[in-house]
């Protein structure tokens, strides 16, 4: 088939909605490869050496499924590690699109792409603005409208292929990000922390020999043991957050109790732990993200709450595991936190909900905070697995 001229159309969409650029792809009549060949706001002619066979970058997944690909930030969707597999978004430097599907008699013949090199959460209702004005077509084309796609319809490898199974790219850069923002927060234990302390010890032991008197010797001993004495405390209150022998042996519930005896002996607020699962036991994934977000919002609460009292309860109901972490301190603006200490933060928190499928919710005023995870189960009973 001719491809029909885009120009004016594509000039129009960026003038309208304010996109940094925009592509038409077709594939010819008999099926094949899809081409970008027209564009408005690109960089260079680069784009129309692209190639996309079906189910291959945005234009391919889009020419096969027959559905739109949306993204309002494809740096927290997608692995950079995977930007070759989307050579468009690659070449223009794209960091929010919508690509969709362009129908001729029923067949999905070409690709409309509009996008920005930025990031912004209005531009979620920018790309529905645009598919709403689309609704008539566009240049003897009918634009599909169904459910956009989600990435984790697509594989490692940035293609959609029969019968393979489905890799979620956000969830594995999620996971990615929570693992390096606890070895961030683990190394600056060490260093700052722990490892202060072992130079300290370091300095009385050398300062022994130039000891004056046995009483000053025994002075700087008794000094440098309970310098060690307090670093092996850390060492093992360290060792107890990394990852608790109670969470593989006894469960969620007891874990967090753990934790909470040492926030109260380190920080000074009651924390009570309410299980009314009756002992259940979760995937292990569930519980390491439940314990990871519950953990976090304890250590917040004692720190920052100025709240005597946390409390903390778990369970089951309705099929879905439910745990709930409330204070009743100062409170702080959810929508805005500022940034304190080095904790993983309620980004990081509401990473690791949506890794094991869940949902974390933050209300906090002058009254207090309550922070709340619910993740649906795939059965009622539990597991260990």
């Amino acid at each position: 088939m001719t491809a029909p001229d885009f120009t004016d159309a594509l000039e129009g969409l960026r003038a309208r909605f304010g996109f940094d650029f925009a592509a038409f792809g077709s594939t010819p009549a008999e099926g094949g490869a899809l081409r970008w060949v027209q564009a408005s706001g690109a960089t260079s002619k680069r784009y129309q050496r692209i190639m996309l066979s079906p189910g291959h970058g945005v234009g391919g997944v889009v020419l096969k499924s027959g559905r739109a690909m949306i993204s309002t930030d494809i740096d927290l969707q997608l692995d950079p590690r995977q930007y070759s597999s989307y050579p468009i978004v690659f070449a223009e430097d794209l960091h929010s699109f919508c690509a969709l599907p362009l129908f001729e008699n029923g067949t999905v013949r070409g690709v409309l792409l509009c996008a920005f090199r930025s990031v912004s959460p209005a531009y979620a209702d920018v790309f529905d603005a645009l598919i709403a004005s689309l609704a008539d077509g566009i240049c003897g084309f009918s634009v599909g409208s169904a459910e956009p796609l989600n990435f984790a319809a697509l594989n490692a490898s940035g293609s959609m292929e029969d019968g393979g199974d489905a890799v979620d790219d956000i969830t594995l850069m999620q996971m990615h990000r929570a693992q390096e923002q606890e070895r961030r927060r683990i190394s600056r234990r060490l260093h700052d922390e722990i490892g202060q302390e072992l130079l300290s010890v370091s300095m009385m032991i050398r300062q022994i020999p130039f000891a004056s008197s046995p009483d000053a010797v025994k002075d700087l001993a008794d000094q440098a043991t309970a310098e060690l004495t307090g670093c092996m405390r850390d060492l093992k209150n360290l060792s107890v957050e990394l990852r608790p022998l109670a969470l593989d042996d006894l469960g969620l519930g007891p874990a967090l109790r753990t934790q909470a005896n040492l926030y109260r002996d380190t920080y000074g607020p009651r924390i009570e732990v309410d299980d009314n699962t009756g002992g259940a036991r979760f995937p292990k994934l569930v519980e390491t993200h439940a314990y990871r977000i519950a953990q976090e919002a304890m250590l917040n609460a004692c720190r920052y709450s100025g709240s005597d009292t946390v409390n903390v309860a778990i369970d089951r109901n309705a099929g879905q595991l439910e745990v709930i972490v409330y204070d009743q301190g100062c409170g702080f603006d959810a929508q805005q936190p500022q940034i304190q200490g080095h904790g993983s933060g309620l980004q990081g928190m509401r990473e690791r909900a949506s890794i094991i499928g869940g949902r974390l919710t933050v209300r906090s005023n002058e009254d207090g905070t309550t922070v709340l995870l619910k993740v649906p189960l795939a059965n009622e009973e539990g597991s260990r697995a």
